[in-house]
């Protein structure tokens, strides 16, 4: 039995997430983001819009989002990546769900590197990751890849990945605890010559969450650490030998903690019926 929320419902919603995350901060060349599952009823509905929050729209997901009753995922990954030229549900999982999401009238939507640009998005959340939410120990923070802001937003605040400079040296082993609590994982991934991780003072840091590779091919300065998801091996080796330190958490580590503690409020704040998904993780664990 389909859900559906009416146009005016789904727009509703829509121009809340915008309102957060500006569809134009969203890296076109390349991310498949925006209204990517569209099931609203022409007719007025007098069904309620309820939202699940997840980072990866999987099949377990989709089953949830149906269980619950939910109208509507917001999915920070983009579902449909790369684009699909037919949906072949025998063979693909992906195209499974999507089936079922339209056969319940359940629209999708993707904000992703929207959210890693926007002021008070993702990044921003993990610079706080970073030394236990102590807002005093931040000198200053500015955009690597900047984009055109929007009115009331300077220029050197939305952008992809960040750049963090400490009013103080802070240890490796200071900034690795306060990063396994923020991001809730027992494990994490770190690159330094220093055998002594509380001897490895850092005072600037480049971050990105998920993927820092393109990010940080833009940086046009030099840090002492580098804060990601995820790199090459051969980036992390470059980085150690020059003397850097590297962090690496698995890719969406660095990002699903942002729903429950940004995410879902800033929601709720714009009248969004919202839940952050129970079966969302990350797919890959230490063992």
């Amino acid at each position: 039995m389909s859900k559906a929320i009416s146009k005016v419902q789904l727009k509703a919603i829509v121009d809340a997430i915008t309102k957060l995350y500006p569809a134009s901060y969203a890296d076109g060349s390349w991310d498949n983001t925006g209204l990517l599952i569209d099931c609203s009823a022409a007719t007025t509905s007098v069904i309620k819009p309820k939202v699940l929050l997840t980072v990866d729209l999987t099949t377990s997901v989709a089953q949830e989002a149906i269980d619950k009753n939910c109208n509507f995922i917001l999915a920070y990954h983009p579902f449909i990546f790369p684009s699909w030229k037919k949906l072949s549900p025998w063979t693909n999982p992906q195209h499974e769900s999507a089936i079922k999401l339209i056969q319940h009238g359940i629209s999708v939507y993707c904000p992703h590197t929207a959210v890693d640009a926007a002021k008070n998005g993702v990044n921003d959340w993990l610079v706080t990751s970073l030394c236990g939410g102590d807002s005093s120990l931040i000198q200053s923070s500015v955009s690597i890849e900047k984009v055109d802001p929007q009115q009331g937003e300077e220029e050197h605040e939305v952008g992809y990945g960040r750049v963090v400079r400490f009013s103080r040296p802070y240890s490796l082993d200071a900034i690795i605890q306060s990063a396994k609590k923020s991001l809730g994982i027992d494990h994490l991934q770190v690159a330094t010559k220093h055998t002594d991780l509380s001897q490895h003072m850092i005072q600037s840091v480049a971050l990105c969450a998920g993927s820092g590779s393109g990010v940080f091919r833009n940086l046009r300065e030099s840090v002492d650490l580098y804060f990601t998801g995820e790199l090459s091996h051969h980036e992390v080796l470059k980085y150690r030998e020059m003397g850097k330190a590297v962090i690496t958490c698995n890719h969406s580590n660095t990002e699903r903690g942002y729903l429950r503690a940004i995410m879902q409020d800033a929601l709720k704040g714009e009248n969004i019926e919202c839940e952050v998904s129970a079966s969302d993780c990350d797919p890959l664990r230490v063992v």
